[in-house]
């Protein structure tokens, strides 16, 4: 019998096994985790894009002398955020607020917000995703 303990004791066949049984779900875990951050960066980097294109957009109709309502900023806004090459869920969220004294003066300015909740990538964890914002200014001059 004593023996049979030395040899077992010695013996390190198997222990590949157990140690990545103790590993994998560490590393596991944290792979999901970066693809979660690189899909939060990613929308962040898109929230950003929308509203430099909804800017453009108020910019351009007002230099072409078309009233803009901030209803149709925040439609526009949107439209841009649902197509391609944005293509964010359901979960954005846009507004437009005019901004009552404007820092530059002949200006309008707004500010457009915009908010959105990333998907999960592992549905059946428990882990809501951190809701992103993001705010800028639109200058538009007052003519």
């Amino acid at each position: 019998m004593s023996a049979l303990l030395k040899q077992l004791r010695r013996d390190d066949q198997g222990s590949t096994i157990i140690e990545f049984a103790l590993l994998a779900p560490v590393i596991i875990g944290m792979f999901i985790g970066v693809i979660q951050v690189g899909i939060s960066m990613q929308a962040y980097n898109s929230m950003r894009g929308i509203a430099s294109d909804t800017a453009r957009y108020a910019v351009v109709e007002y230099m072409n002398e078309r009233t803009v309502t901030d209803d149709a900023i925040k439609t526009k806004a949107l439209d841009i955020a649902k197509s391609a090459p944005y293509s964010l869920q359901d979960t954005v969220q846009v507004t437009v607020v005019p901004v009552a004294t404007p820092r530059v003066h002949g200006t309008f300015e707004k500010t457009i917000t915009i908010t959105y909740t990333p998907p999960d990538i592992l549905p059946l964890v428990d882990f809501a995703s951190k809701q992103l914002t993001f705010s800028r200014p639109i200058f538009v001059i007052d003519e």
